[in-house]
Order: C-alpha cells, then structure tokens, then sequence
C-alpha cells in the first residue's frame, strides 16, 4: 500500500535579484466567509451559493469576481452551478462574472447556460460573455447546437480511508481531475452497524484535500493513500452491512458506482490472521503486552464503549474513590487492584460476542491502515489483539480493552458527577447524520 508523500518546492533567491513581487492582499471577509462555507460537507457548496443569493448584486459580483481572479478553476464548479441555478439574480451574476477566468473551460459552462435558457436575460448575458472570452481568444461562442459540450472526463488521482472513530464510522474518498484540470471527490460514508449512511459527490480543490489528509492541530493523518482496489472493497463491505441492517442505502452510492465501480472479483485484501502468524511469539507477546498504547494514537485516542452501558459500573467506580478518600491514612496499596476489579468486571459483563465482533473488525481497519502509514508497530499490535481474540484469550486479560474499560469509566464517572443523562449521549447508528 502506498504512503502519503507530500513535498514542498522553494525557489532561492539570487543575491542582488530583483526584489520579488509583494503578496496579494488578503481575501475580504465576504469571500473568507464563502470559502469557509464551501468546505463544509456536504452541503457547503448549497449553503455558499445562499449566502451569495442574499447579497446585494453589487455585493456579490464583487465577492464572485474576487474568488475568480485568485482561485480560478478551484473556485469554478461554484460559478457554474450559480450559473445553473434556479435563482434568477443569482444566475446572471454568475454569468457576468464567467469571464473573469479567461478560460475555455469558463466559455463551456457559458455555453452550457445558453443551452439550457437560450431565451431571455440568461442567454442574452451568455452571449456576451462568450464575446468577451473571444476577445480575450478563447475559442467559445453561442449559439449553436454544434457546440453542445460532453461531461467532463474524469481521470482517478488518489483513493483514501481512514481508520474506525470511537463510534466504528469510517470514510472512503476517491479524487479525480476533470480535462480542465478542475478537482472532484466522491466521499462515501459508512458505520460497522448500520452501512454506507452517505454517499456524494462534490468539487473539492487541492488545498483543500490537502488540509483533510493532515488534521491541523496534530499533524497527524486522518485519512491515507490506499489502492484503488482496496477502496472499492472497503465500500463493497459496508454495502453489504446495509443489506443486513435494511438501513435505507437510497442513491448514496450511485456517483460511487459510476466513477469507480466494484472490486474485482478475485481481490481480497491483506489477511490479518496471515499477518499475526507471520509475527514471532515473542514479538506477538510483546505487542498484546503493550497493545494499551493504541489508545494514545490519533486513530484510536477517541475510541470508547458505550457509557451508557457501563454507567451502574461507573457509580462503583465512583464509590471506590469515595471508600479511598475514608481510608487513605490507613493504606494506600488497596486501592489499585480495587479499581482495577471494578474494571475487569465491566468488562466481562459488556464485552459480549456482538462488541467482540464489532471491535475485532475495526481493528482489521486499524492494522490495515497502519500498514498502509508503515506504522508497523501499532499494525504489530491490533494484528496481536485480533490474534488473542481469535483464540479465544477473555477481553479483561488484554491490555487495550482493560485501558478502553478505564476510559470509558471515568467518562462515565464525569457525566454522572455532571448530572448528565448518558442515555441522551448513546451512539444511534441507524439514525441519519
């Protein structure tokens, strides 16, 4: 599997060279706004084109024209469908703006307005940007049936996924780059009990991708490169979830299915039971050992059971403290074993053959995308988890669930201290985002 590479490029300066060229000024507020809204999934671009409806037209031709001009094509996709839009205003100041980009590709969406209201202000604003584009000798005119455009053709960059969330969601994404050089991504949403939960297709520039492979305040990738093949089965699994669970799958995966397709029928990805016995004993001991570290990785530090599950367990924990403080002065060395006992306990109560399967699963994940970060040391330690599962070894002798357990007790014991109903918390994996 591949790693994420990125590189930066710099450009030294010559001693004595001409001084460079001061930085544009700084996107005005309205635009900060509108790119802050278009990042928004899903319904950014949605919520980006009903702020700008709501703008004076001297407002938003101006904000529109400002994007064009330092974001060209990125910020296109937008412009087209306010072109396209079924509000009027809208519409023809996104028509007066097109050409501002300069670009063949601006001239297709002008042509394709024509096409679809070839009468009227529409038309009449799309010739005359298709006039002003020929000024500038970009090959564009209207009207004309012969110059009826084709969908762009997409061509497939990058295929990603992340690891499980506390809750088992995952996320695939597949990026493509049209013939104009403009970025698209389907992303498919899915939860190990319920399935695919969403599904769309939406423009997403570069940067943007970018800043969704790193999370900002870590460094720390969210999601990694992967193979194309292994994507496509990933969504392919959790398509089968919603078979079994009747969650409505709707048209969630019908740009997926378009753009990328099945996995070939013989693919099956890395097997895990092949990986923990390629491990030496001593290795595998050593990994189930010190499996608690998991939880201190980005991908697991969210990881949680269900409080509301363990709150009568979390009341004893809480009373173990209160039995602690009384004692204190006799003997301190009691009260270890004592919270770890309330542990064990939850433990062997909640961890039942159904969590069993849903967290041998999302260690699966965890491995196989660990391996695909090289991070060989956390894939050594779910693949030795997954290993002592498989035979049979009790979840209270495995460090990682005895550290979830804790976690998840002393969230437990915050919400009971903070009067909060932990039942109004619960993860509802058949309820719609």
């Amino acid at each position: 599997m591949n790693r994420i590479h990125t590189a930066q490029k710099g450009v030294r300066g010559r001693q004595g060279s001409r001084p460079a060229s001061p930085a544009p000024p700084p996107f005005s507020p309205q635009a900060v706004e509108v790119r802050a809204l278009l990042r928004r999934v899903p319904d950014g671009l949605k919520a980006a084109l009903n702020y700008l409806a709501e703008k004076p037209v001297a407002d938003r031709e101006r904000v529109m024209s400002e994007l064009a001009r330092a974001l060209g094509k990125e910020i296109l996709p937008m412009v087209r469908s306010a072109a396209l839009s079924k509000n009027e205003d809208l519409a023809l100041s996104a028509l007066r703006v097109l050409p501002v980009f300069g670009t063949r590709a601006a001239g297709d969406v002008l042509v394709e307005a024509y096409k679809a209201h070839p009468e009227g202000d529409r038309a009449h604003w799309a010739r005359m940007g298709a006039q002003a584009l020929q000024a500038r000798g970009v090959n564009v005119s209207v009207p004309g049936d012969e110059l009826a455009i084709s969908a762009p053709r997409l061509t497939l960059r990058d295929t990603c996924v992340s690891a499980p969330d506390g809750a088992g969601s995952r996320s695939v994404a597949a990026r493509f780059q049209d013939n104009y050089g403009v970025w698209h991504a389907v992303f498919v949403l899915w939860n190990d009990q319920a399935g695919v939960k969403d599904g769309f297709k939406r423009p997403v520039s570069r940067h943007e991708w970018q800043e969704r492979l790193q999370k900002e305040d870590e460094g720390v990738p969210l999601w990694v490169s992967c193979p194309a093949d292994y994507a496509r089965w990933v969504v392919s699994q959790a398509r089968s979830i919603n078979a079994q669970t009747g969650f409505p799958l709707e048209n969630h995966l019908d740009e997926w299915d378009r753009l990328m397709g099945p996995p070939p029928d013989d693919y099956e990805p890395q097997d895990v039971g092949t990986l923990a016995a390629e491990l030496s004993p001593e290795a595998r001991d050593e990994a189930l050992a010190s499996s608690r570290e998991l939880l201190k990785t980005a991908d697991a530090d969210r990881w949680l059971f269900e409080v509301a599950d363990v709150i009568t367990w979390a009341q004893a924990w809480i009373d173990v403290q209160n039995r602690y403080r009384l004692r204190k002065a006799e003997n301190e060395d009691w009260v270890l074993p004592e919270f770890q006992g309330v542990a064990r306990s939850a433990l062997q109560e909640h961890f039942t053959p159904e969590i069993q399967q849903l967290y041998r699963g999302r260690l699966v994940d965890l491995a196989l995308v660990s391996l695909c970060r090289h991070q060989q040391e956390s894939a050594n330690r779910a693949l030795a988890v997954i290993s002592a599962l498989d035979a049979g070894v009790e979840a209270a002798e495995i460090p990682l669930f005895m550290g979830l357990m804790q976690r998840t007790l002393l969230t437990g014991e915050v919400v009971i201290r903070r009067g909060e109903d932990p039942e109004r918390m619960r993860y509802r994996p058949m309820k719609r985002y």
